[in-house]
């Protein structure tokens, strides 16, 4: 049966089948100075192209959507998908109803709290979409996503501007080395500055904006132009085509309007100005761009080079992280989120563009994963594990090379153990779609996968290669606790079963047993991290515990910086369950001296920028690890095991010239079985201090030797003697008798990374407060401090263009403190508010909030984060254990 198109039937059969239509904007080339729209295919990606071949890898887009808490994110991500096709109507994250916060206690804050992925189509694109957490207690979900994102869109709050999540989230984006483009949002407040937050991108973020579009001011009496006192934003003047572009308010924004902008243009100035953007347009571009150069000595005009090929070089400098281009919008209002997707198809890479993925053999060689042909063998890394009741743990993975498919049989090269993919699934943030396959470049979700977790690398059971693994995901370490005490004996077990879940789910939750009062602490980032996680035991998992109260989580190291203490010989013999295991190892701990200012930029051994710094045949290199600021080095040898005293000493010797340790004794274990068991010994001492118990850091440990003896030296074996020679030269400390364990190790507490605006009139009474009573240490004012990810070039080289605003009283502003907000109001200036930044920790900083409004009359505003852990003195490390014992 034919139905025509655009009939009732047809109709209604589209939403019967719950496929949506999709509609897409035209290309500019063919527009008038209405909008002309299409129909395309359904929402339900796999299910729409089930007769087609798969989507071309350069027509794929990873992207993210990264910003401070409050900047817009769910608010635009909800704007793409309706205008996509995915939804009917548009989400309200005030009402509780977006497709992307989808649970419950992020419907009930109205805010995001777990990254969810969504796949959807525009221009004929794949677009493979993860809307990230603001909050700095979800750090984590930010750091997961872009580890395995091509691209990034940074919203910013025209209003805020650049606020300190935006700087975090950034220097994230920037140490993965992830391009961007920015949208600057809410453009229809009042006190809105797209220049002011154009400039802070340059000042504060150290990167190259590059403006691509400026907002167009209407006054709502049909007078035009920016100069009268009402002027509202109603739309964006495109710097490329010179296009004025408008929204229908008729339409939810589905409608745009495009219109010439040229000398005939009614608002004069508005020309001026955007012709003005145009010059600097292409002088950015020329200093950067060899093509654009040679259009304009060929050409000798600016306005003369065509939008394609201004787009071209903005996608290769974007492509480089060369600039960033900056657009603008008010997401709410549903302006300016088409000319946002579409700048996501033109600048932002595909996972073809991108550099290739860099993995570790198991003999230490670094190779590229991804650059051979398609018929590569499987490389997959799990970033993201969530737990659903009815299907079990769901493990998000991202493909670099091959192919996944269902049924599949998989090596964790991590855990060194096989699991099959018995369901491959598309997400839809909430929404899920059976799928066959997840080609080389996509994003996709595996079922049935028993000891994934966050960070392994998953490979085809049938590859030789057992040991490659891609470079894991830094997770930051709890800084917060409070005891989960279960209601009776019958709920231990169940307690215990969903703490465990849910720190498969969010690594940086932990877990430890109080071996003096028996209670099971739950560990996160913050009072906000540890509330959500609290209401996830009882309303989720359905568990019946009683919650404590929340303290800090400290840390313990050795006493004395560059302190080393060995154990060259410790040797277990044990008889458990009529089963002996039995080893011999040697080991050496180190204390390291680190700053709180490089604990952010020290070496990792995760990061794939530093893979590319190590030498295929430096094995100490090689084996080194870092583990929740610990180094641990575990460099042995791939020859086998000599049973031959003699010839044990001489490969000994030559192995200790070398900065190896070769096993002697006998066994048929593997050398990667072999390090996992040494590594989960020493990760299980460090997990313990003598002092309090809590988790150790700033240590370096190495094993020295290792002797084995045949069937004896189980794995379990060897970790419990790595275990306990580990914990026996922690407390001596250097010391040749150990004497009180307790003498030889201090308590280290979090130092943070806080960052206070206020008024220029409250600065000093503010510092005052920090330095003095908080015991904090200022850095600087207004962040002129050279942060990492800040690569500030030489302004001879890029001149920066920002348009002018109401709001910036600033260096060449030309305008008064008392300028007048687009809605006619005063606005506070805002160059006379400063930024401060200084280290303080973390005990200080409790009930900061309520004392920076009573310091600055309600007017300051702070955000703070982990950035690493600073010595305790004598008096609160000896009150602290008094109290934490009772005595």
């Amino acid at each position: 049966m034919h139905v025509a198109r655009g009939s009732a039937l047809r109709s209604f059969l589209t939403q019967s089948s719950g496929a949506f239509s999709r509609w897409s904007f035209c290309p500019k080339t063919s527009c008038s100075t209405t909008g002309i729209f299409r129909p395309l295919q359904s929402s339900q990606w796999y299910s729409t192209h089930a007769h087609k071949k798969d989507v071309a890898i350069q027509n794929c887009r990873n992207i993210g959507i990264i910003a401070h808490i409050d900047a817009g994110k769910t608010t635009t991500t909800e704007r793409m998908l309706h205008y996509a096709g995915f939804t009917r109507r548009i989400g309200d994250v005030d009402s509780g109803d977006t497709i992307m916060d989808y649970m419950k206690q992020e419907r009930e804050r109205g805010i995001t709290i777990t990254s969810a992925a969504i796949t959807f189509g525009w221009r004929d694109q794949r677009i493979n979409l993860i809307d990230t957490p603001g909050h700095v207690d979800f750090t984590i979900e930010v750091e997961r996503s872009i580890r395995v994102l091509d691209g990034a869109v940074t919203i910013l709050d025209a209003v805020a501007g650049v606020e300190a999540q935006t700087e975090t989230v950034w220097q994230q984006a920037t140490r993965h080395g992830i391009p961007r483009i920015a949208f600057v949002n809410k453009m229809d407040r009042a006190g809105a500055g797209f220049g002011r937050t154009v400039r802070e991108m340059r000042t504060r973020l150290g990167c190259r904006p590059v403006v691509v579009q400026i907002p167009l001011m209407e006054s709502p009496r049909g007078i035009s132009g920016s100069g009268s006192n009402d002027a509202e934003f109603s739309g964006v003047v495109d710097i490329l085509s010179m296009e004025v572009l408008r929204w229908g308010s008729d339409s939810k924004g589905a409608n745009v309007i495009r219109s010439p902008l040229d000398s005939s243009f009614p608002d004069k100035d508005l020309f001026q100005e955007a012709v003005k953007a145009r010059v600097a347009l292409v002088e950015q571009l020329s200093a950067l761009d060899e093509n654009i150069i040679e259009l304009f000595l060929t050409l000798e005009d600016h306005m003369a080079i065509e939008a394609k090929d201004l787009q071209a070089a903005i996608r290769r400098l974007t492509l480089s992280s060369s600039i960033v281009p900056v657009l603008c919008g008010a997401s709410f209002r549903n302006i300016g989120v088409q000319p946002l997707m579409d700048s996501v198809v033109d600048y932002l890479p595909s996972p073809e563009d991108r550099p290739a993925a860099l993995a570790r053999m198991a003999d230490g060689n670094v190779v590229e994963v991804g650059s051979g042909s398609p018929k590569e063998r499987l490389c997959a890394l799990a970033f993201k594990v969530i737990h659903d009741a009815r299907r079990g743990p769901m493990v998000f993975v991202r493909v670099y090379a091959g192919q996944l498919n269902e049924r599949a049989q998989l090596w964790n090269s991590n855990t060194h153990t096989k699991e099959r993919a018995n369901k491959l699934l598309q997400m839809y943030a909430m929404d899920v779609e059976e799928i066959p396959h997840i080609t080389k470049g996509n994003i996709g979700v595996v079922l049935g996968l028993k000891d994934t977790r966050t960070g392994d690398t998953l490979l085809d059971a049938h590859d030789p290669r057992k040991g490659l693994a891609l470079s894991g995901i830094k997770v930051p370490s709890p800084v917060f606790f409070a005891s989960v005490e279960p209601m009776s004996t019958s709920d231990e077990k169940p307690v215990e079963e969903a703490i465990k879940a849910l720190i498969r789910e969010d690594p940086s939750l932990g877990m430890r047993v109080d071996e003096e009062t028996g209670q099971t602490l739950l560990g996160g980032m913050g009072e906000l991290h540890l509330e959500v996680a609290q209401e996830r035991l009882v309303s989720d998992f359905k568990v019946k515990a009683e919650i404590g109260k929340m303290r800090i989580s400290f840390k313990e190291t050795m006493k004395g910086p560059r302190v080393i203490s060995e154990v060259p010989k410790w040797e277990y013999d044990r008889e458990i369950l009529g089963k002996r295991g039995r080893a011999r190892v040697g080991v050496s701990v180190e204390r390291l001296e680190r700053s709180e200012d490089a604990e952010d930029s020290s070496a990792s051994a995760s990061a794939p920028e530093n893979e590319t710094k190590k030498k295929a045949g430096d094995s100490l290199s090689m084996a080194l690890e870092e583990h929740d600021g610990n180094e641990i080095v575990i460099a042995l040898s791939e020859q086998a095991p000599s049973t031959d005293d003699a010839g044990a000493l001489a490969a000994a010797e030559k192995a200790t010239l070398a900065g190896a340790v070769i096993p002697s004794g006998s066994t048929d274990l593997p050398i990667p079985v072999l390090r996992t068991a040494v590594k989960n010994g020493m990760l299980s001492a460090l997990s313990r201090g003598p002092l309090l118990g809590y988790a150790q850091t700033y240590l370096k440990v190495r094993l020295t030797d290792l002797h084995l003896y045949g069937v004896d030296s189980t794995p379990a074996a060897i970790s419990s003697c790595v275990s306990a020679a580990v914990t026996e030269a922690i407390k001596l400390g250097g010391n040749t008798s150990a004497g009180k364990s307790e003498n030889n190790s201090v308590l280290l507490e979090p130092i943070m990374d806080v960052r206070v605006e206020v008024a220029e009139k409250d600065v000093g009474t503010v510092i005052g407060d920090i330095s003095g009573t908080r015991r904090g240490r200022v850095l600087s004012l207004d962040g002129h401090d050279g942060e990492e990810g800040h690569e500030i070039v030489d302004e001879s080289e890029f001149q920066l263009y920002a348009p002018p605003d109401p709001t910036y009283t600033g260096p060449g502003s030309g305008s008064s403190p008392s300028s007048r907000s687009p809605s006619g109001g005063v606005v506070a200036s805002m160059a006379d508010r400063k930024s401060i930044r200084a280290q303080v920790p973390l005990s200080s900083m409790l009930g900061y909030d309520g004392a920076l409004r009573a310091l600055t009359g309600g007017t300051g505003k702070f955000a703070m984060e982990v950035i690493g852990y600073g010595e305790m003195d004598f008096d609160r490390q000896r009150d602290l254990i008094k109290e934490m014992r009772g005595g």
